[in-house]
């Protein structure tokens, strides 16, 4: 049996999963025959992303309303899952949010930073906690946090963002740490820019040629298979994912004043030089 094939049945439960990297894994787990939990705080469309998946593969999936930073409402999530699918294989931290502009921190308003730390931080530690707390029953298991670039390099102008990625990386190197060498594996993955819906709600949203150089859900989503396909005494701590050529030829690149990609024409394609 191969490791992809003893994934038929486990259980997976992906927050954020109503909508771009959250619901392209929740797609690619259920091909792979898992059962999958979704959560979101829109009902409306945890409902839509349903019928969808359910069209998509052989495991069940289910949806679960809850905000990750509410402690009761992601508890209550964690076990209703649980209750209804069996005892949690897996978990994706993909909830989460971003500046709606870049800004000096003088600039910045409390309002905002506590946006930021309860999507991105108090979310993810929470879900963490309560879904650890199942796992050691069995275990076994596999946290997977969906970071950031912006989880290791910070830039002017972003430090609200970067902060609360940084500390869910400092967050997922602990756990590594607190879990080596028993059944339950922990690991990251930090991509750049990826071309969700997330930037519709930015001040300034990226033109269509700098999202056509950014990175796919999907391509995320099949980095979650790629370690799920990990045999049991093998461990990844972080992989990094970036733009790297675009279908016209150009290379991406993240630019030093938003995090996004630009368009760079590399020399050594297409007979150009060195």
């Amino acid at each position: 049996m191969t490791h992809s094939e003893a994934r038929v049945g486990q259980v997976a439960l992906v927050t954020g999963g109503s909508r771009g990297i959250g619901f392209a894994v929740a797609q690619r787990l259920l091909v792979s025959g898992m059962s999958v939990a979704i959560l979101g705080r829109d009902r409306a469309a945890l409902a839509d992303a349903v019928a969808r998946l359910e069209q998509a593969g052989a495991g069940r999936v289910i949806a679960t309303a809850a905000d990750v930073a509410d402690e009761e409402s992601i508890a209550q999530a964690v076990s209703t899952t649980v209750d209804r699918l069996g005892p949690l294989d897996v978990l994706v931290t993909s909830a989460g949010t971003s500046m709606r502009a870049r800004r000096a921190l003088v600039e910045t308003s409390t309002d905002e930073w506590m946006r930021l730390v309860d999507a991105n931080l108090t979310g993810a530690y929470l879900t963490i906690r309560n879904a650890l707390s199942h796992m050691e029953r069995t275990g076994s298991g596999y946290v997977i946090t969906i970071m950031s670039t912006a989880s290791f390099h910070s830039s002017a102008n972003g430090g609200l963002y970067a902060a609360t990625k940084y500390g869910v990386r400092a967050l997922t190197e602990s756990l590594i740490e607190e879990y080596r060498g028993t059944g339950i594996r922990v690991s990251s993955i930090s991509p750049g820019p990826v071309d969700t819906s997330i930037w519709d709600r930015k001040l300034e949203p990226p033109t269509a040629t700098e999202r056509a150089l950014m990175l796919h859900p999907a391509d995320v989503a099949d980095t979650v298979g790629w370690l799920l396909d990990r045999p049991p005494h093998v461990h990844v701590q972080d992989i990094t994912l970036t733009p790297w050529v675009a279908a016209d030829g150009s290379q991406a690149r993240v630019g030093p004043d938003r995090h996004q990609p630009v368009p760079t024409r590399n020399p050594r394609r297409k007979g150009q030089g060195l």
